[in-house]
């Protein structure tokens, strides 16, 4: 017998606060996974944590990555992130209005629905800065895997282990 809960067996898309708890729980686990996303100069880009049918967990670290990011469009995604170490600088926008920017430290996050647009940056006062991204796909052909687009790219993330430059972080997309 399953007793997961509905939504983490996939038979419902979990709603945002629902992904922000698992992104609390994985995030205060930093000291389990942390080895797995560290390089020998610091923190490394970006590791796969979990991934089973609709939803995915990552964690992110922000010194590798390049200065500056695009908004993000999680059209077909909902999901919560997580400050493990560090801070970003998050700034949310919505059609017609002026962008809306907060602080997020560690040990705090957020969550979000498929209208979301935002953008995310490391506060470099703060020190290295790791975070947790837990994501739900909502639209149903990416759900049943009939989507061939890379999950990675839907994320915002790397696709090949190159681009990671995470030692072991898992197979790249196609």
């Amino acid at each position: 017998m399953d007793i997961r809960p509905a939504a983490l067996r996939g038979e419902r898309t979990p709603e945002p606060e629902e992904l922000l708890e698992i992104a609390y729980d994985v995030g205060r686990d930093y000291h389990r996974w942390r080895p797995r996303l560290a390089e020998a100069g610091g923190e490394g880009c970006w590791l796969p944590l979990h991934r089973a049918d609709a939803l995915g967990v990552w964690a992110l670290g922000w010194d590798c990555l390049p200065p500056g990011a695009a908004y993000l469009d999680h059209e077909r995604m909902r999901g919560a992130v997580f400050v493990a170490r560090g801070a970003l600088t998050h700034e949310r926008a919505r059609l017609g209005n002026a962008p809306h920017t907060d602080e997020v430290g560690a040990g705090n996050g957020f969550c979000f629905d498929e209208t979301f647009y935002h953008r995310m940056r490391p506060v470099g006062e703060a020190g290295p800065t790791v975070t947790v991204h837990v994501f739900a796909l909502t639209a149903p052909e990416a759900v049943a895997g009939h989507d061939p687009a890379c999950p990675a790219l839907w994320l915002g993330l790397p696709s090949t282990a190159a681009d990671r430059r995470v030692p072991g972080g898992g197979a790249p997309c196609p």
